[in-house]
C-alpha cells in the first residue's frame, strides 16, 4: 500500500519546450545552455517533491496511523443506524432503568454514535424537552445528510477524532455508552479510557457492548481480555451483563489513573483484533 500510494506521487515530467533564436552559432549556444539550465531545474523540482511526498507518506502510511485509516474510511463495516430500542435491548439490563431516571440536569454522552439515532429517539419521547437530560453524540463524522434538530439545545454534536477532541471542557456525563464505539476501534485505548473515565461524575456509569475476546492484554506472557485489565484498576466496579459482551462500568472514586498501554498488534476487521503491553 505505502509503496504503490507514494509511487503516485514521484513523476518526472514528461518534457518540455525551449524557444528558438534563429540558427546562428551563438543562438545554439544559448539554446544549449537554456535546455540545461531548464534540465537542472526540473531534476532539482523532482528531486525536491520526491522528498516531500516521502515525508508525506512517511506521516500517513505508517502502523500507527493505519488503524485510523482503516476504522474511518471502510465505514461499511460500521452499524450507524442502531435505534434506542436496540440500546436497551443489547447493553447491560441495567442501562435501561438507568437512562429512564436522568434529570434534566444530567448528561448522556454517547462515542461512536453513528446517525445519532439512538439519543434522537430518546429525544422525542419528550414531550417537554426541558426535562430531557443532555445529550451528546461523538462521531468521527455523523452519518447524515443534514445535521439533526438539536431539540431546544439538548443534543449536542461533536465530530472528529475522539482522541484528541477537548474532554476536560465539557460537561460531566452521568452515563456514557459505547456500542462497538470508539473504545472497541480506538489504537490508544488506554489514552481513550482515561478521557471516558474522566468525563464520568462520580458513580456515573459507562456502558460498553464489546467482542470480549478482541482486546489482548499481554502482561508477563499472559494476555488478559480487556475485562479483566478494566477489573483489575481501582476505582472501577465492572460487571457484566447476561453476555460477556455486555460491561457497566461505575466509577466509585475520583482521581483514577488508568495504566497505560501501548498497541503491538491491530488486524483490521469489525472489531478489530488489538494486542496491547504495558506501556514502559
Amino acid at each position: 500500500m505505502k509503496i504503490k500510494s507514494c509511487s503516485q506521487f514521484r513523476r518526472f515530467l514528461p518534457g518540455f519546450a525551449v524557444p528558438t533564436f534563429g540558427h546562428s552559432h551563438c543562438s545554439s549556444t544559448v539554446r544549449l545552455i537554456l535546455r540545461q539550465l531548464i534540465f537542472a531545474a526540473v531534476l532539482l523540482s523532482s528531486f525536491t517533491f520526491q522528498a516531500q511526498a516521502a515525508e508525506i507518506c512517511s506521516a500517513v502510511f505508517t502502523p500507527e496511523k493505519a488503524p485510523y485509516i482503516s476504522e474511518r474510511v471502510a465505514k461499511n463495516k460500521f452499524v450507524t443506524n442502531r435505534h434506542f430500542e436496540e440500546y436497551a435491548r443489547d447493553l447491560h439490563p441495567d442501562f435501561k432503568n438507568s437512562i429512564v431516571n436522568l434529570s434534566a440536569n444530567q448528561h448522556w454522552i454517547d462515542l461512536g454514535a453513528g446517525k445519532a439515532t439512538a439519543q434522537i429517539d430518546f429525544l422525542k419521547s419528550f414531550s417537554n424537552k426541558n426535562q430531557a437530560p443532555q445529550a451528546t453524540a461523538v462521531a468521527f463524522k455523523l452519518d447524515r445528510w443534514f445535521k439533526p434538530s438539536s431539540f431546544d439545545g439538548k443534543l449536542k454534536i461533536q465530530e472528529g477524532a475522539y482522541e484528541t477532541m477537548p474532554t476536560a471542557t465539557w460537561k460531566k456525563a452521568d452515563i456514557i455508552t459505547d456500542v462497538y464505539g470508539v473504545l472497541s476501534y480506538t489504537a490508544n485505548l488506554s489514552q481513550a479510557l482515561q478521557k471516558t473515565i474522566d468525563l464520568l461524575n462520580l458513580e456515573g456509569e459507562l456502558y460498553l457492548l464489546i467482542s470480549p475476546f478482541a482486546t489482548q492484554i499481554k502482561i508477563n506472557n499472559e494476555h488478559i481480555t480487556l475485562t479483566q485489565y478494566l477489573k483489575s484498576i481501582e476505582g472501577l466496579k465492572v460487571e457484566e451483563g447476561t453476555t460477556t459482551s455486555q460491561l457497566k462500568i461505575t466509577k466509585t472514586k475520583n482521581n483514577i489513573q488508568i495504566p497505560p498501554i501501548e498497541l503491538q498488534r491491530y488486524t483490521d476487521q469489525a472489531p478489530p483484533l488489538r494486542t496491547y503491553t504495558p506501556k514502559n
